[in-house]
């Protein structure tokens, strides 16, 4: 799906350090901030004002619903991220890019509706997609000190869990864990999940030990994805309530994990990047439009 199309439907959804929740310190006309690159509200209110123009968002007695301004927002910071992601890793928009986006855009009905300053914004939104695909994936060295200081910076999670029914038991679960048991062990005599003796509570995918930090944020309980992005690195953390019960969790450790997390960074190495600078880096929004919430990868409200 183009950027432009992503905008048009602003007014309904947009189709994410160690967890910061960001809100309300934004600086004076300044809409949100990520990572020292700031939004304006002038940028903000630009867009929101424009495809209202156009028709593809509705205003109430001239002010934008807070989820559609949540959405516009959180759009622009996602195009923010992209910027530093490309800084990061020397990728950089050519005139090729936007060439592209140009021819495929103006085909697109409804394109020429919207005001000069918005059509400006998404040929460079779309554009730095295009160099984001760009982004190689960093030097294997590089990669496991990214996940050793904030693991879901990569944008992966690779992760052991228990389940328990009693916050009670997630203490004798890690007291087990403290005095030297393996976490597969203990997971196969206390976890209430089936099959964990086999499987060691590992949450893996098709891809092998590690998922997506997208498949988190959109398939996982949020209060467990919030757990799993403040725990350590190699460090049994718990309890983590979540609406199946008492989980201790297991960031596990590079070693066991690198071949399964460099394969997942091979295939999309600069989107998983920005999605997981979105999950760990510095955002801050001002306090009218909500709070960054990174286990769901949005602005909600606060």
């Amino acid at each position: 799906m183009s950027r432009r199309l992503k905008l048009s439907v602003f007014a309904v959804s947009i189709a994410a350090l160690v967890t910061l929740s960001a809100c309300g310190s934004a600086s004076v006309n300044e809409a949100a901030n990520i990572e020292g690159k700031s939004i304006s509200d002038e940028t903000l209110d630009m867009s929101i004002t424009q495809l209202a123009d156009a028709g593809q968002l509705t205003l109430e007695n001239g002010v934008a619903s807070g989820d559609a301004s949540r959405s516009v927002l959180g759009a622009l910071l996602r195009g923010k991220g992209t910027e530093i992601v490309l800084e990061q890793y020397g990728e950089a928009v050519t005139d090729a890019d936007r060439k592209m986006v140009t021819d495929q855009v103006t085909q697109d009905a409804g394109f020429d509706t919207l005001g000069k300053e918005l059509q400006e914004l998404i040929i460079e939104l779309n554009s730095a997609d295009l160099a984001l695909a760009r982004v190689k994936a960093p030097s294997e060295a590089d990669v496991a000190t990214m996940y050793e200081t904030a693991a879901a910076s990569v944008g992966a999670l690779c992760v052991q869990h228990i389940l328990v029914k009693e916050e009670a038991t997630t203490k004798e679960v890690l007291q087990k864990l403290n005095d030297g048991a393996t976490f597969k062990a203990v997971a196969g005599e206390y976890s209430i999940e089936p099959n964990a003796s086999e499987t060691g509570g590992v949450l893996g995918s098709v891809d092998g030990d590690c998922i997506l930090l997208t498949d988190y944020q959109t398939q996982f309980d949020i209060d467990f994805v919030k757990g799993v992005l403040a725990a350590k690195t190699g460090v049994a953390t718990g309890p983590i309530k979540s609406s199946f019960g008492y989980h201790v969790v297991l960031i596990r450790p590079f070693e066991d994990v690198k071949a399964s997390l460099l394969a997942l960074l091979a295939k999309t190495p600069g989107e998983m990047l920005l999605n997981g600078l979105l999950a760990t880096g510095k955002i801050t929004v001002a306090s009218e439009y909500g709070i960054w919430s990174p286990a769901s990868a949005k602005i909600v409200a606060s």
